[in-house]
């Protein structure tokens, strides 16, 4: 099942990579796979159990099937129609296909913590088409951030297409969801998932990987903050893509804030930690006030303090400097969004100087309407879409399809 997956793309704790049996390592993936379930106590409270991921096997890769009754064309089957003569001279973009999950230690967050002064140590989740830099001397680079909580599983609809549009794409799992894990188990709860916490991780995982420039950055959901802080610092970002984003100031699905304020202090003393957890169960599994009965219970205490850490003051300042750079920027959002309001989205769009009126809408019958003569735009609405498009295939493959041309013009004006 793993025999097209690389060997040395398991673990990578340097420049050197040991190299694993992939027939070892799938016997070891199943075993683990049988006890995800299981739970054990840790110096720090509770934590899930980690396994280890297996990587996606072809099936799973698979492109969506085509629907006749949609009047809207797949744009994964456009891919791989403009981009068959490519794939058939250049065989290692046809292996990305796999989209295997990697882990890296990654040194992080020096100076943020008093109890921990010399930073934290992680063992990162992350997913690359192209591991170790193989085969991209000509490729542009894609980095993808998920929101929270979630996972790289929430993005790899997105990531297969730019993938197979010849684009090396990366995406990595944040600290405090069981994928990403600090070394040692008593700095766990010290990530709490501010933007500045994750703008610093993500600035240290990319220096792992010896990437010093992103052609597109891309933010799904709170990942959107991180990514937002970056592309207002770094200048070797060179193009940036909001997918649904979080809004500036207080929204919908974070009211009454001060609700997860509170919490989050209960979060911060141990004795308050465990009534933490209780007020959690009765609220997802009694009061069933929010849409997660699939995230688990630490995996939503993690949120909350997340939540109480959005740093609202300083989005004014980033996107404000994201503005002032001219940087390019592709706006997606959706009408159908439980969690925020179609204003703030639309207020956050003419902040980066986008004119929403001048989007492209995506319909409920998945009809493409533009809103002139002009067949380009820098956003997207859809109509019918939820707080999270790539769930959908036709909302996925349209977004994809964006990215694919903002690729394309940056690599003109890089020109």
């Amino acid at each position: 099942m793993l025999l097209s997956v690389p060997r040395e793309i398991l673990r990578t704790y340097s420049s050197t990579c040991v190299a694993l049996n992939a027939r070892r390592f799938s016997q070891f993936a199943s075993r683990r796979s049988q006890t995800s379930g299981i739970f054990y106590i840790s110096p720090c409270w509770l934590h899930s159990k980690r396994q280890v991921q297996r990587s996606h096997t072809r099936e799973n890769v698979a492109a969506h099937a085509d629907n006749s009754s949609s009047s809207l064309r797949s744009v994964y089957q456009n891919v791989k129609e403009t981009l068959s003569r490519v794939t058939e001279k250049t065989e290692p973009i046809s292996s990305v296909a796999e989209l295997a999950v990697r882990y890296i230690t990654v040194h992080s967050l020096t100076d943020f913590y008093i109890e921990c002064p010399h930073g934290i140590l992680f063992d990162a989740c992350y997913v690359d088409s192209h591991p170790d830099g193989v085969f991209c001397a000509d490729l542009k680079t894609v980095v993808v951030l998920p929101g929270s909580p979630g996972s790289h599983l929430d993005v790899l609809p997105l990531m297969r297409p730019l993938a197979k549009a010849g684009h090396r794409v990366i995406t990595v799992n944040f600290p405090g969801y069981s994928k990403t894990n600090p070394i040692l188990a008593t700095q766990d709860f010290l990530f709490r998932g501010a933007t500045d916490e994750k703008s610093d991780f993500i600035l240290n995982f990319l220096k792992e990987l010896n990437i010093d420039r992103v052609d597109l950055m891309v933010g799904l959901g709170s990942g959107c903050y991180p990514a937002l802080d970056l592309a207002a610092s770094q200048t070797w970002i060179k193009s940036l893509a909001l997918v649904c984003p979080r809004g500036h100031r207080v929204f919908r699905g974070i009211t009454p804030y001060e609700q997860f304020e509170r919490m989050a202090r209960m979060y911060d003393n141990r004795m308050y930690r465990l009534l933490l957890i209780l007020r959690l169960v009765i609220i997802k599994y009694v009061q069933r006030k929010w849409n997660m009965r699939h995230v688990p219970i630490l995996h939503l205490m993690k949120y909350i303090v997340e939540v109480a850490n959005y740093q609202f003051e300083n989005m004014e300042t980033n996107v404000f400097a994201v503005a002032s750079r001219q940087l390019p920027v592709t706006f997606v959002y959706s009408g159908q969004d439980n969690a925020m309001e179609t204003e703030i989205s639309e207020e956050l769009a003419r902040l980066l100087n986008l004119k929403p009126e001048e989007f492209c809408r995506l319909d409920t019958n998945h009809n493409l309407i533009f809103p002139g003569k002009k067949k380009l735009s820098q956003g997207l609405f859809i109509e019918d879409g939820t707080h999270n498009p790539l769930e959908t295939q036709e909302h996925c493959d349209v977004i994809a399809l964006m990215l694919i041309d903002e690729l394309k013009r940056t690599t003109k004006t890089s020109s």
